[in-house]
C-alpha cells in the first residue's frame, strides 16, 4: 500500500527533521555543545525535537492523501469536511474528567516522592509536555486514522479489519515489542479507529492521545523518569488493563457526548 509506505518514511523523516531543528535552533542560540543524548534521560529539548517531527505528520498526511488521492487534506478531519472544533472541545473534557484520576494522583504522589526541589529543567519539559503533546497527538491521529486509515476503507475492507489493519500499524510504528506494550498500543490504535468511523472524524482520537500522553509524562518528568515512561523494560500486564478500562469508560461517554452535540451522521468519509 503506498499510503502506508509512504506514511512510514515520512514518519522516519520528519522525526529527524524535528530533531535537528531543535539543534540547529540551540546552536543558533549559542549552544554549540548541543547535542541529544538519551541515554542519561529525555530532557525538554529532546522532548520538543521529537514533537515537533511528529507534528509535522499533519502537513506530511495531507500532501499524501492529496497527491496519491487527489482528495483535499481537510477530508482527513472529519466528514464535514474540516475540524469540528466546538465537538473536539467537548472530546478533550470528556477524557480529561476520564483520565484525571491518573493525571491527578500521579502529579500528586510525584510530589511527594520527589527528594529534590522541582528545578528549572523540570518545569520548561512540563512546559513542552502541555504545549507540544497536543500537536504530536494530532500528528499521529492524522497519519493513522487519517490518512491509512481512509485508505484502507477505500478498499472495501469490513470496518472490523480497518480497525484491526490500523492498530496494528500504529503499534508496529512504536518499536516497542514487548507483549504488554505491543497489546496496549494495538489496543489504542484499534479503539481510536473505530471511534474515528463512528463518530465520523479524528478529533475524539486527538482529545483521548493528547490527555492521556499528558497524563503519563507530566508525573514522569516530575519523578526524572521520562525514559521509563516513554519506552519501558519489565513491563506488566497492569497498564493494558487499567487503559482498558479507562477506555472502556471514555468510549460510551465520548459517543453520548457525540450524539448530543454533533448534528451529522457518525460516519467517516472513506477515499476512493
Amino acid at each position: 500500500m503506498a499510503s502506508a509506505a509512504l506514511g512510514v518514511m515520512g514518519l522516519l523523516a520528519m522525526s529527524v527533521a524535528g530533531l535537528l531543528a531543535v539543534i540547529g535552533a540551540a546552536r543558533a542560540l549559542g549552544y554549540d555543545s548541543f547535542a541529544f543524548d538519551l541515554a542519561d534521560g529525555v530532557n525538554a529539548a529532546e522532548l520538543l525535537g521529537v514533537n515537533l517531527g511528529l507534528a509535522l505528520l499533519i502537513p506530511v498526511s495531507g500532501g499524501l492523501v492529496w497527491g496519491l488521492y487527489g482528495v483535499r487534506p481537510r477530508w482527513l478531519s472529519s466528514h464535514r469536511p474540516k475540524m469540528r472544533w466546538p465537538w473536539f472541545m467537548w472530546a478533550v473534557g470528556v477524557s480529561a474528567l476520564v483520565w484525571s484520576i491518573i493525571l491527578v494522583l500521579g502529579t500528586a504522589g510525584a510530589f511527594l516522592v520527589r527528594s529534590q526541589p522541582v528545578d528549572l529543567g523540570v518545569w520548561a519539559f512540563v512546559a513542552v509536555v502541555l504545549v507540544t503533546t497536543p500537536l504530536q497527538a494530532a500528528g499521529e491521529e492524522y497519519l493513522f486514522r487519517g490518512l491509512l486509515l481512509q485508505a484502507l476503507g477505500a478498499t472495501r475492507l469490513p470496518m472490523w479489519a480497518c480497525c484491526v489493519g490500523s492498530g496494528a500499524l500504529f503499534a508496529v510504528a512504536h518499536l516497542q515489542f514487548q507483549a504488554p506494550l505491543f497489546a496496549d498500543r494495538f489496543l489504542l490504535g484499534c479503539v481510536l479507529a473505530w471511534l474515528a468511523i463512528r463518530t465520523g472524524g479524528i478529533e475524539a482520537g486527538i482529545a483521548i492521545h493528547t490527555v492521556k500522553n499528558i497524563a503519563v509524562l507530566v508525573p514522569a518528568g516530575l519523578l526524572d523518569e521520562v525514559s521509563d515512561a516513554l519506552d519501558p523494560s519489565g513491563v506488566t500486564w497492569i497498564p493494558l488493563i487499567v487503559d482498558a478500562v479507562l477506555l472502556a469508560i471514555a468510549v460510551p461517554c465520548m459517543l453520548a457526548a457525540h450524539r448530543r452535540i454533533v448534528q451529522a451522521p457518525p460516519q467517516a468519509h472513506l477515499t476512493a
